[in-house]
């Protein structure tokens, strides 16, 4: 008798954004919160992300869009969740697309009943 395995990769698909606004730096989850994230820091021509939270060690880049997107490669579901949970939401007035952006998708982990069926053990 075959037994069920728990799907491996069984996620949802969650866009999200950020933006450079100015020296600071907008990220949209997929309900549309916006929240502050972090410093768009410029030295020469070269531009970093830096979170306010749990910082990364980023090169800087050639472009606001570069930095974006590398900073964008290293957040993964769970960090931004967290922040987008604990962060109050900012107000932008204004074409957030008219600004420099990023977007792309992250997993979103389904709950285990959802995986493999079974609930998990109460002790």
């Amino acid at each position: 008798m075959a037994t069920k395995q728990p799907a491996a990769s069984a996620a949802l698909r969650a866009t999200f954004r950020l933006f450079a606004n100015g020296e600071r730096v907008i990220a949209q989850n997929p309900d549309g919160k916006l929240i502050d994230v972090g410093a768009m820091e410029t030295k020469g021509d070269r531009y970093t992300v830096r979170l306010d939270v749990d910082p990364l060690d980023l090169q800087p880049s050639h472009s606001v869009d570069a930095a974006l997107r590398a900073v964008s490669s290293q957040l993964n579901f769970d960090y931004l969740d967290g922040l987008f949970t604990s962060e109050g939401p900012v107000e932008f007035h204004g074409d957030l697309f008219a600004l420099p952006h990023v977007e792309w998708q992250l997993d979103e982990p389904l709950p285990r009943e959802l995986t493999d069926g079974r609930p998990p053990h109460i002790f």
